[in-house]
């Protein structure tokens, strides 16, 4: 089938038991028709069903339009434009209701002379399941830029090789001149020998034939919400030229900081007026807004920003950890009181409370009233992550309901709070920063109190777990960040002790896991060449598998990564999907706790 009239494939939004809605993008207002079969449509033989028919009505998105920066833009290495689409968007939305629940359904969707047919499966009820998996990721940060550039591929200075390997290749060497290096904490830094597009590609891929049932991708899809390419970017890998899988999975994803961002129509803004954060922010509501069942009812003007989703036994809540109050910023010193050291000095006095210091809650309420004129400072699209505030009250409530109901709890957000990275250290802390995650430790007592099984982040664009247990009872969560998408590969956040060495700064005192660290590189020279042959820091995903035992369940996480193997001149012959020595198995109790860690 053709896709030509298609400027994004279709893809699944907000699915349950008994629906799913479906939404596409094009380039005329011209209505769409989707054809879906299954199970309850209709009357059909044998209650197999038949093919029920709906009609789009188009919106036009003149928010998602290119502008001047955008269409005058250079890339080195690019014909000048030549990622570029069209200059309109029309949104289509359908909503298919009536459904089974876990049920497989197949649709078209027909769009001008083109196309496109895939199919979905409903969720399982929470007593008819077996077994549920979910691909876990963040950071792809996608642009076009990531078609020709070779990210940092950070290596550990604690513990960088194995015994016996070789060393990485230096300045000057075939793999410096092909793919280049740059300097990290004074050390000259290989680059990783994938592009950014290589290795989207590759880890979708990856993940595609995994077949999971869902795919959380933890914030920071885009290089900047605000930035129009970059969406025609993301959507060409997951709904579009270069793949279909969010036709066929859904995509859960939250808001990070890039989504905040819109790159080269103004970064973030000034904090007192940030208006390009509110169109950033309102670009991705256009195109991921949720307002159906999950969503704080009360408060539609979040658009969907924190929501809840259940698949069987499983209840994903994903939060918005964009913003917190009161405001802390380092640059004008706004913080909370300064201290030193790890975490265990941290107090309850002394948890920061914002995740970012580029704009104020006031200043982007100010913004948007100026976006969007006639609107109030309540009908802001801006969430608040502290207590008292609307999502922390929703949050509670669903963690109650879902303990109360036995369910699996898995919860997701951007800003990851147990980070030995660069974002690991809170902004009032001697090694401070800007954009830490942090703050949402406050959470922390009430994951621990509900049961919550694991806490997905990005971020720090690591791949890294922890492990929490606050009050030493056995019973905590592991923690990661699964920022290794397709952007950066950085390593632990360092600073230089009073003789000039660099160390690692390791405020988080919980992690017991990182790859940067824990799989230390093995070189050999093969065939005249030196090449990587195990460990190291690679792109890819965290897969977790969730498999019914008895009455309970087990949770299996593990760390995929996708190894380059490349052949004498460096050329990528295939990827390989390997998982990382740090798979960890929870077991999950009638109640739909985890059980005390053996």
């Amino acid at each position: 089938s053709s896709t030509a009239d298609f400027r994004v494939l279709p893809y699944l939004m907000e699915p349950t038991t008994t629906s799913m809605d479906l939404v596409w993008f094009t380039e005329s207002d011209e209505p769409g028709t989707v054809t879906v079969s299954g199970p309850g449509l209709g009357n059909g033989h044998r209650g197999k069903g038949r093919s029920h028919r709906l009609t789009s009505a188009p919106e036009h998105q003149p928010l998602l339009d290119y502008t001047e920066a955008e269409l005058t833009e250079e890339i080195e290495g690019l014909p000048q434009g030549s990622w570029l689409k069209g200059p309109h968007n029309y949104k289509h939305r359908v909503g298919i209701t009536g459904l089974k629940p876990g049920k497989e359904y197949t649709y078209t969707v027909r769009q001008g002379d083109s196309s496109h047919t895939a199919t979905f499966s409903t969720a399982p009820t929470q007593k008819s399941w077996d077994d549920i998996r979910i691909a876990a990721f963040s950071d792809s940060e996608t642009e076009p830029r990531g078609r020709v550039e070779r990210r940092e591929w950070e290596q550990s200075m604690v513990n960088p090789y194995t015994d016996g390997s070789e060393t990485r290749p230096e300045a000057g060497s075939a793999w410096d001149v092909l793919f280049g290096s740059t300097t990290r904490y004074g050390q000259p830094t290989l680059r990783y020998p994938l592009t950014q597009d290589q290795a989207f590609r590759e880890n979708l891929e990856a993940i595609a034939e995994a077949d999971p049932d869902l795919v959380m991708i933890a914030g920071d899809l885009t290089q900047g919400a605000g930035y129009q390419p970059a969406w025609d970017e993301f959507f060409g890998y997951v709904a579009g030229e270069h793949g279909d899988l969010a036709s066929r999975v859904p995509l859960l994803t939250a808001l990070g900081n890039w989504e905040t961002f819109a790159s080269i129509n103004g970064g973030y803004g000034p904090a007192d007026n940030p208006v390009p954060a509110v169109i950033s922010r309102n670009k991705y509501h256009a195109y991921l807004e949720r307002h159906g069942e999950g969503t704080d009812q009360e408060n539609p003007q979040f658009r969907g920003s924190y929501y809840r989703t259940d698949h069987g036994p499983l209840t994903v809540l994903t939060l918005d950890s964009t913003n917190g109050v009161p405001d802390e910023d380092t640059r004008t010193g706004d913080v909370k009181p300064l201290f030193s050291g790890d975490d265990t000095r941290l107090t309850e006095q002394s948890l920061s409370t914002d995740t970012q210091g580029s704009f104020t809650q006031a200043g982007y309420e100010k913004a948007f009233q100026s976006v969007f004129p006639g609107t109030t400072a309540a009908d802001a699209d801006l969430p608040v992550v502290n207590p008292g505030h609307a999502q922390w009250a929703w949050a509670e409530e669903q963690l109650a309901q879902a303990r109360a109901e036995g369910r699996i709890v898995l919860v997701q957000f951007h800003h990851a709070p147990y980070s030995v990275g660069v974002h690991g250290t809170p902004p009032n802390h001697e090694h401070a920063d800007n954009q830490s995650g942090v703050a949402m430790r406050a959470y922390t007592p009430l994951f621990e109190e509900y049961g919550v099984a694991a806490v997905i982040s990005g971020h720090d664009e690591m791949f890294q777990r922890s492990w929490v247990d606050t009050d030493g009872d056995g019973r905590g969560f592991h923690a990661y960040d699964v920022g290794v998408a397709a952007d950066g590969l950085r390593g632990e956040q360092y600073a230089q002790d009073e003789d000039g060495n660099w160390q690692p700064i390791r405020f988080n005192t919980h992690m017991e896991w990182t790859a940067n660290t824990h799989e230390p590189e093995t070189w050999e020279t093969v065939d005249g060449v030196r090449q990587l042959v195990d460990g190291g820091l690679h792109y890819g995903h965290l897969q977790i598998d969730i498999e019914r035992r008895g009455r309970g369940a087990e949770i299996t996480l593990s760390p995929v990564y996708l190894f380059p193997v490349l052949d004498e001149d460096y050329e990528l012959v295939r990827t390989e999907r390997r998982v990382y020595d740090d798979v960890q198995t929870i077991s999950i109790g009638k109640d739909g706790r985890p059980a005390p860690r053996r």
